[in-house]
């Protein structure tokens, strides 16, 4: 059956009042992991991937340089500052969220919001009720790791909870805890961390800059001293086991003294020990290759690209105009989550202080483009597009106004 087809059958059915044929609400049903059990904490629905991989992409972030490079770089691009807007215009509602958004100190949280949506998948934060209920006291971040989701099969809806320890799990309330997924998987409602993909290859570089610590403690960057010291004589008396103690202890004695020694600038030896210096560079542009592709990985793994980090090699100018602006595409997704977030935190502070209105929206400033000329000769030419169909009577005046407005919020 063709849409159109369905489509018309839907209308004459509405017509003629068979509405009990159409299915009203859902039909599907969610296929969660349910488990039976009279302890609310062993019927918890675990993510798809192991809860401690989120302490192990905490850490990383600290640690690994390249990760915390991109965390530090998605934070930094995508909180371009933020206007909230009210409709109708209100202006004494505009000053008490002004006034919140002082107190919560918006633009480090924002910060924040953005660092919890890179590490977890998810903004996670309960809002904090003035006792008298006049209106938002704080908002605190709740940390994903300890959030779990239980399954409620008469509502047909995810309830979230917070279990931290040997404690007994805490219900969140729905009307001030705020849990929103960047991503999921079906039938799970946990988000996806985007650093997720990374970890694999951040074992890897870590298992490689472990041997090349224990290589250049043993070569040195640039080589190693091969130094050939005279046997020493056997004595008459030593056994096979005796002699071959005396010349190990000989050799380790010896090695400590020359160590010490390099370390000052001189190098002292037996008359008849001979000294050779062996290069290692040669082979320095393999394991660079080995490194430089492994940062790739990890990069790639973060969902960047290399050349935003300053890594140009292979890379054309013109993909690095794409991967930036495949980039931005992905930070203005982070936004809209966290657009969410605010904005459901503003309308319930206005809620509470009793005000009456359509719409609150919060607006981030748009992120910088690679290309601002070229920007601006793509709006110049679509302004002048639209005043010609407006001096052909083609649209009226308004409608002018409208497109020129999208044009500029674009």
């Amino acid at each position: 059956m063709g849409f159109r087809q369905w489509l018309s059958e839907i209308k004459e059915k509405i017509k003629s009042g068979k509405l009990s044929e159409l299915s009203i609400g859902r039909v599907s049903i969610e296929q969660p992991e349910l488990f039976r059990s009279l302890d609310v904490r062993y019927r918890f629905l675990n993510p798809r991937y192991p809860r401690e991989w989120l302490t192990l992409i905490e850490k990383a972030v600290m640690l690994n340089p390249d990760l915390s490079q991109m965390h530090e770089l998605i934070v930094d691009l995508a909180n371009t500052g933020h206007r909230v807007e009210i409709e109708p215009e209100n202006k004494a509602l505009s000053l008490e969220i002004n006034s919140l958004a002082e107190a919560l100190n918006a633009d480090s949280l924002i910060n924040q919001l953005f660092s919890q949506l890179v590490l977890y998948g998810a903004v996670s934060i309960e809002v904090v009720v003035d006792e008298r209920l006049k209106g938002i006291k704080d908002i605190v971040r709740v940390s994903p790791v300890t959030v779990f989701f239980l399954w409620n099969e008469e509502q047909s809806q995810y309830e979230p909870y917070q279990w931290i320890g040997t404690k007994e799990p805490v219900k969140l309330n729905p009307y001030t805890y705020v849990y929103i997924p960047l991503l999921t998987i079906d039938g799970s409602p946990y988000g996806i961390p985007p650093f997720l993909s990374a970890l694999s290859a951040i074992e890897v570089q870590e298992e490689v800059r472990g041997q090349l610590k224990g290589l250049a403690q043993k070569l040195g960057l640039l080589g190693f001293l091969d130094l050939k010291i005279p046997l020493p004589s056997r004595a008459p008396s030593e056994t096979d086991t005796e002699y071959l103690q005396r010349c190990n202890g000989q050799l380790e004695e010896l090695a400590k003294a020359i160590v010490e020694n390099i370390q000052k600038g001189v190098l002292l030896h037996y008359e008849g020990s001979e000294a050779e210096f062996k290069e290692v560079g040669a082979n320095a542009s393999g394991v660079r290759e080995i490194i430089e592709l492994n940062e790739q990985w990890i990069i790639s793994g973060a969902k960047g690209q290399p050349s935003l980090l300053g890594r140009t090699s292979g890379s054309t100018e013109t993909w690095a105009t794409v991967a930036y602006e495949q980039f931005v595409r992905m930070l203005q997704n982070y936004q809209r989550v966290i657009r969410r977030a605010m904005e459901y935190c503003y309308k319930l502070h206005a809620l509470l202080l009793g005000y009456e209105f359509d719409d609150i929206n919060v607006v981030f400033n748009p992120i910088k483009s690679l290309r601002p000329d070229k920007d601006a000769e793509v709006l110049k030419t679509k302004a002048e597009a639209v005043v010609m169909l407006l001096q052909s009577n083609l649209i009226e005046k308004e409608e002018a106004k409208k497109v020129i407005e999208e044009v500029l919020k674009r």
